[in-house]
């Protein structure tokens, strides 16, 4: 039976446990003997966890461990002013084929091939000729739907999964469309288009292999600059397309992270990108808190440990529900 880092964070004082799990870093350090030691922060699919190798064997070539590899652990738990930092007996590389995939990196749990038909129905629903044909230009790319379909929403934060990415999208259309309605000012089909493609270049900024990485384009360029280039290719392939369409559209993708200081080149100025940004904004931090909650507490009740990127503690005493 597979350990996963949130069985380990709940573990006593001493329990013992082995496993494979994913190296995120790992760092040579010396004792103040001058003798070496190992520092790693370990993954798995829920969660990440510091690790020492204490005292390796005097022959080990502690500098063949590094960053992506897959693992093979032997520990006990050790917990040190109150945090869990578990002690290596001994560790060894994985072998192809010796590990579960799903160890690593999770599914969505709906199914992708209705979530794209569900898309697709959406995309129909669009009443602007010019708006409906650039999602059609873009989602019947056989490339691009692909990719689309299979890219993660996040490396960790949220829709940290295959499908995560066509999950998070048909989350934030979902908001928009209530949005829409209460507020007749809002351009429906914009806020729509905008909602469908606001993480398209997201296709460009994870890759899947044993984990979800970024790539060098995701960490240099960004997914809001990558779609919106991508968008504005496929605008200029449409003879005619509205000037002035192109350009509220693209703001409202380069506005929806709302604040510069969350890598937003713009802040919103319309009323459709105010929208998408709550809306995506929305769908990213409840989903962040299920999956939070689903990693630190599995069945159980009660307090999450604090989240790393909202810097709180999530309580929940119901039951996560995906219907």
């Amino acid at each position: 039976m597979s350990v996963f880092i949130r069985d380990i964070y709940q573990m006593p004082q001493g329990q013992e446990f082995e496993d494979f799990f994913l190296i995120e870093s790992a760092e040579i350090k010396k004792h103040r003997t001058g003798e070496p030691y190992l520092r790693l922060i370990i993954s798995d699919r829920t969660g990440t966890l510091p690790v020492l190798w204490w005292k390796p064997p005097k022959d080990a070539d502690l500098t063949i461990f590094k960053k992506g590899d897959v693992v093979f652990i032997s520990a006990y738990v050790e917990i040190f002013q109150g945090n869990v930092q578990p002690k290596i007996k001994s560790m060894r590389h994985a072998q192809e084929g010796e590990f579960a995939e799903d160890k690593f990196i999770s599914k969505s749990r709906f199914d992708i091939e209705e979530q794209f038909t569900k898309l697709l129905e959406i995309i129909e629903t669009i009443k602007n000729p010019y708006l409906k044909k650039l999602l059609e230009v873009i989602f019947y790319d056989d490339e691009i739907s692909s990719a689309f379909t299979k890219a993660p929403g996040g490396k960790f934060i949220h829709h940290a999964s295959i499908g995560g990415l066509i999950e998070h999208t048909l989350g934030v259309v979902e908001i928009c469309e209530v949005v829409a309605k209460r507020y007749k000012s809002i351009d429906r089909d914009l806020l729509i288009t905008a909602a469908i493609l606001h993480d398209i270049g997201k296709i460009h900024e994870y890759s899947i292999k044993i984990a979800i990485d970024r790539t060098d384009e995701g960490i240099l360029l960004g997914h809001i600059y990558t779609g919106s280039e991508l968008i504005a290719k496929k605008i200029d392939e449409i003879e005619g397309f509205p000037k002035e369409l192109k350009m509220k559209l693209l703001h409202c993708i380069l506005s929806h992270h709302g604040e510069y200081e969350y890598g937003s080149p713009k802040r919103p100025k319309t009323l459709e990108a105010v929208a998408l940004h709550f809306a995506d904004a929305l769908d990213s931090k409840v989903k962040g808190y299920e999956e939070h909650i689903e990693r630190e507490l599995g069945e159980e009740k009660g307090w999450t440990k604090r989240h790393f990127a909202y810097d709180v503690p999530i309580y929940f005493d119901g039951e996560i529900n995906y219907e």
